[in-house]
């Protein structure tokens, strides 16, 4: 009998291990389907700017600056949402892929999240402002930072 109990346990190991596993796929597709939506959403903001400055300059519409300025953070606040579910989908990735190095998953859990525009002058992984070094390769960050916000202070002081 203990080989049929060995086997049944065995067996109710993997069904639950599929289960799992299935769970995370369901949840890794409905993020990428939220970040799809949210991408048209994004490409449909730039569309209707793009018909705002259209109007403004060849039928000599008046529009109001406050309107880009609206469009422009409509714009700000889904790539600000893109960035977070970005990251839920690198955590859940991350949890269930053994080929991702342990490094990254400490990343991970840590709650370590790239901040937009910002990526390693060496390697070129995404990056956080914050942090000193990049989390792939371990080249200081902050050296690179710096002399970015000295080289765009210069050429906002150049004529």
């Amino acid at each position: 009998m203990s080989l049929i109990d060995d086997l049944m346990q065995g067996l109710t190991r993997g069904v639950g291990e599929v289960k799992v596993r299935s769970q995370e796929l369901m949840q890794a597709y409905n993020l990428q389907q939220e970040m799809k939506e949210l991408e048209r959403k994004k490409t449909a903001k730039f569309v209707e700017i793009g018909r705002l400055i259209y109007d403004k300059y060849e039928r000599q519409d008046n529009l109001d600056e406050e309107v880009f300025k609206e469009r422009v953070r409509e714009i700000v606040i889904i790539e600000k949402d893109l960035v977070q579910l970005q990251a839920e989908l690198d955590s859940l990735q991350a949890q269930s892929d053994p080929n991702i190095p342990a490094s990254k998953k400490a990343d991970v859990k840590a709650g370590y999240t790239a901040t937009p525009g910002i990526s390693c002058p060496k390697c070129h992984a995404p990056a956080n402002k914050e942090k000193s070094f990049c989390p792939t390769c371990g080249e200081p960050l902050k050296q690179t930072n710096s002399q970015t916000e000295i080289d765009n202070q210069t050429e906002q002081d150049s004529p």
